[in-house]
Formats: C-alpha cells, structure tokens, sequence
C-alpha cells in the first residue's frame, strides 16, 4: 500500500458520494455521508499502515451506514484479500462492479481476486465485462491475451493479439507474445513468420536473429540460418554468441577454415574482454573434446587456444585452459611453458601451482620441482597439491626427512576424500622408510579408511607387513585387493607371492613372483625373491641363477655374493 493508493481510492470515495452522482440511498443525510468518510479515511490510512484488523474495523463502520457505496465496499475488498479472505473479498468487490460495470478498476480487482482464489474461468467475463465499456482498451486487452495463456488456450490468445494489432499496430512485444504461443503450439512456421516480423520491427536485436537462425536450422534450413547469423555477426562482430551459433554450422558443414578464422580474430580482437573470448575458447574445447579424432578441428582448437594464451598473459583462466589442452595432447613442454608464463604474470592464483608442479613431476624434474619450492609455498603454502608434489620430489630425490615434513603438511590441507588418501599412503611409504613403523601403520589405516579403493595403499601397507611378519593374514587379504584393480602390476604381484611365500605356501608364491617377472616391468628385489623361494623349494642352483639376475640389475646388493659363493 502507497500514497498513490491512498489518494486513488479518496478520489474513488469522494466522486461516488458527491452530489449530482448517483447515490447509495435516497434517504442518506449529509451528517451520515460525513460519518461514512470520517470512518473510510481512517480505514484507508489503517491499510496504508498494514493495520488490516482496524482498516476492517474502520471501513466496516463506513459500510454500515453507506452498504451500496461502490467505494466502501471496494476498499473492504481490498482488506480481505490482503487477509486471505476470498469469499469476503470477492463479495464486496462483486458490490462494487455491480454498482458500477463500467468502472475498470472495480472489475480488475474482481479478477485477482479471481486469480488467487483458482477461479480463472471467471477471469475471462470479466476482461469482456471490461471490454464491453471500454473496446479498445489495449491494457485489458493484452491481460486478456495473457490470461488465456495462463489457461492454455493459445489460440484464442492469438485472435486476442490480432485485435491489438488492428487497434495499435505492429509492435514489438505483441509479435514476440504471438511467437511464443506458436512455439508453444509447435506451429514452426508460423512462430518463424512473427520471428520476421519481429526481425523488421527491430532489426539490431541479435537476440532475434539468433532465434530465426535456430528456428530455421529446426526447420531444415541451413542456408536461411547462416544468412540470419551473419546479418547479426555484421551488425555487431563482437557478440561472442553469435559466433558460437555460426560455428556450429561450420562444424556441421565440416567448414574449418571459416571456423578457424571466426575464432582468430575474435581472440586477437584487443576490445573483447577476456571472459567472451573464455567463452569462445570453451565452445571450441567442447567441441574438439566430442570430435578428438577430427584432426583439422584439433589443430583449429590449438590455434585458437594458443592465440588466446599469448594474447592473454596476465589472465589466469587462459594459461589453465591452454595448459589443459596441451596436456590432453600430452605435450609437457607446451603446457609446463604456458604454467611457468601463467605463474609470472599471476604469482597468486593457488591452482596454477598445483598444476604447474604436476606437469614438472611427469616430467620427472624433481630437482627442479624442489629449487622452486620455496616459492610455491609462499604463495600457495596451504594446497595439498603443492605440498604433495614436493614431497613426492623430496622422496624421489633421497630426502625422506623433509619428504616426510611436506606430506605431513599436505595431510591438513584441504582436498578431496580420495586425494587425502593418496597423501596418507605416500606418507605411509615415507615413514616407513624412515624406520617410523608405528606412525607408518596409521598413516596406512588413515589411507584406506579415506579410500577403501586405494589399491596402492593396500599393496605397500600389505607388503610391509609381510617383511615383518606381521597380520599376515590381513596382508594377504589386503594385497589380494589391491591386485584386482591392476591384475598385471608386477609390484602387486610380487607382494601376493612374498606373502604366500612369508605363510609357507612356496608353489603359489612362485607362481605370483613369475608373473611378475613376466610383466618385464620387475625390479632386482622381485628377482631376488624368486631365487629365496628356489633356495627354500631346494632348487639350488636355480636360486643362485635369480640371485644373479637381481645382482646384475642393482650392484648394490652386495650381500648376494655371500649367497652365491
């Protein structure tokens, strides 16, 4: 409620009730008349403050000594909707449209009553009641138009339209109401004839013309569709939407060269921000991602990513995608280039360290990785990524101590459930190579109570346990696990057969430790455990020809001499 309200509704009251207008009751006196207004001003400020029990008090004072007042009884109205009433409200508003039809605003405020009681058949008699005094009025018409919308009668809100039309003209929003109801009504081509209207009424709206274009493609319509998009990419080259929709149907005519260049030349425009030209950029992706094996759309998606780092140094998001793409295609150096580029120019933005370092350690530039850690940690010291990276550089490297430092950071920073695992299980192998026993078995447990799955985890907790003979039955069973998920890693492999090997079972453990020599992926410690399992099946001299095997491939196990003498 408002002054405007307030000052509406007097005037409704005040032209009601005076003279020379049509009265209420002949035997009215001016006293009673007076009476009425005092009690209807109050009532009325009483609803303008929300005080709806003492607006009804008021006004229902008025309506005792002045009941046929059309006004009266429309400001009653008004109380009880806003109370919920709908009965009341509908009854005093019927009051009111009876004492005048032609009074507009008595009868709109039946129809919402009308609206908010469910009533919506009666809402339609009464925009006729209306219509009937005021043909050509365009604000009930166009409410009618709607209100038949509302209760699905599209056609009908059509023929609705067409008489606003004759009465005012072709109008923009009278063609765009008639084009949603032939779309709804899947009446394509007529929808696509208020399109056009709707295209000379207002010819710059790209909106539109993307509308045409898409109606024309449902349509079968190519050609008309590549038109429209093209009349907008003139009327404003830099709409990024327009050029996503004329790239589709440059991907869909396999046109790559118009494709390429639409792209180019939006991503080097220097007046585009760099989200329009992101957008553009992952449209391309997209598609490149859905046709991988399209390789003109690669190299098309490669330019354009390209073009859009170099021309974007300082913008975070561009260096993320562009590394992404390079590391999709696995080219390390391209993609660590564009991290290294992105860092300098964005030495803040946490993510582009965590996948700066991750590529650096595919690259196995350990050494590199951990010259450059003191940097990483200033700036994103609290990323799990971070911290996990360089300790994984520390432990490949022979530091475990400060491998051992960074992971135990990495276990508080946040990351999700199953990369929390991965670090409490590198964390495990850490201690445990540090003699750290204890701290390693809860780093394990903490590993697979994260990730169950974390066949990893199982295996190196598995095979520990086993070297100490340890829970040897809970380490078969976790390595058992562990090698159902990779049944050909030939560390998995060998584990199952020390195992078996640690419970006496030497037949099975040999034939899990041969298959891990098979895999041609075994180290000098599984050859070593199939000359133990010979030495312990009484097979001499083939257990000093496995010794030798693992001898020749780490010197370092000097102590098989002994057991080859």
């Amino acid at each position: 409620m408002n002054k405007v309200y307030l000052i509406a509704t007097l005037t409704i009251f005040c032209l009601i009730t005076a003279p020379g207008v049509a009265q209420t009751a002949d035997d009215v006196t001016p006293e009673v008349r007076a009476e009425a207004m005092e009690y209807f001003i109050q009532g009325v400020s009483d609803f303008e403050n929300e005080d709806y029990e003492r607006a009804l008090d008021h006004l229902t004072a008025a309506h005792l000594k002045l009941s046929d007042d059309p006004g009266i009884n429309y400001a009653l109205s008004d109380v009880y909707l806003m109370m919920g009433d709908y009965n009341n409200a509908s009854y005093y508003a019927q009051i009111a449209a009876d004492r005048e039809p032609e009074n507009r605003w008595y009868q709109l405020q039946l129809a919402e009553i009308y609206r908010q009681s469910g009533r919506y058949e009666a809402i339609i008699d009464i925009f006729d009641q209306i219509l009937k005094y005021h043909p050509d009025d365009v604000d009930i018409l166009f409410m009618k138009s709607q209100a038949y919308v509302e209760f699905g009668e599209l056609e009908k809100s059509n023929e609705t339209l067409d008489r606003l039309i004759d009465i005012r003209g072709s109008e923009f929003e009278f063609h765009l109401r008639k084009f949603q109801n032939y779309n709804a009504l899947q009446q394509r081509d007529k929808a696509l004839e208020q399109l056009e209207i709707m295209r000379e009424l207002n010819p710059g709206n790209l909106s539109t013309l993307h509308t045409i274009s898409q109606y024309y493609l449902e349509l079968g319509d190519e050609e008309s569709a590549l038109e429209t998009l093209l009349d907008a990419r003139e009327r404003n080259p830099r709409d990024p939407q327009t050029l996503i929709l004329l790239a589709e149907i440059y991907i869909d005519r396999e046109q790559w060269d118009e494709l390429g260049q639409t792209f180019i030349s939006m991503i080097e425009d220097p007046l585009l921000y760099p989200s329009q030209k992101m957008e553009l950029v992952q449209f391309l992706y997209s598609q490149h991602r859905q046709q991988p094996a399209e390789q003109t759309l690669t190299n098309q998606t490669e330019n354009a990513i390209t073009a859009f780092s170099r021309s974007e140094p300082e913008f975070a998001p561009a260096q993320m995608i562009a590394a992404e793409f390079h590391l999709q295609q696995n080219n390390l150096e391209l993609a660590l280039e564009t991290l290294e580029r992105a860092a300098e120019a964005n030495p803040t933005e946490r993510g582009l360290w965590g996948q700066r370092l991750q590529v650096m350690f595919s690259m196995q530039q350990y050494e590199k990785i951990i010259e450059i850690s003191e940097t990483a940690l200033e700036y994103a010291g609290n990323d799990a990524y971070v911290l996990f990276f360089i300790g994984a550089s520390y432990m490949l490297t022979d530091q475990p101590e400060e491998a051992a430092e960074s992971f135990e950071a990495a276990t508080s920073a946040p990351a999700q459930r199953n990369f929390r695992s991965v670090i409490y299980g590198t964390y495990g192998d850490v201690l445990q190579d540090l003699d750290r026993w204890e701290d390693a078995k809860e780093a394990y447990e903490m590993a697979l109570r994260l990730d169950r799955n974390n066949h990893n985890a199982l295996n190196n907790y598995a095979y520990f346990l086993s070297v100490r003979n340890e829970r040897l039955t809970d380490a078969l069973e976790m390595a058992e696990t562990a090698i159902s998920f990779e049944p050909e890693n030939s560390a998995y492999l060998d584990t199952l057969g020390w195992i078996h090997f640690k419970l006496g079972n030497y037949e099975d453990a040999k034939s899990y430790i041969e298959q891990a020599i098979t895999t041609g992926d075994a180290g000098a410690e599984v050859y070593e455990h199939l000359g133990d399992i010979h030495s312990e099946l009484g097979n001499r001299e083939e257990a000093k020809n496995w010794w030798q095997q693992a001898l020749e491939l780490d010197p370092d196990r000097e102590y098989l001499k002994k057991r080859l003498n």
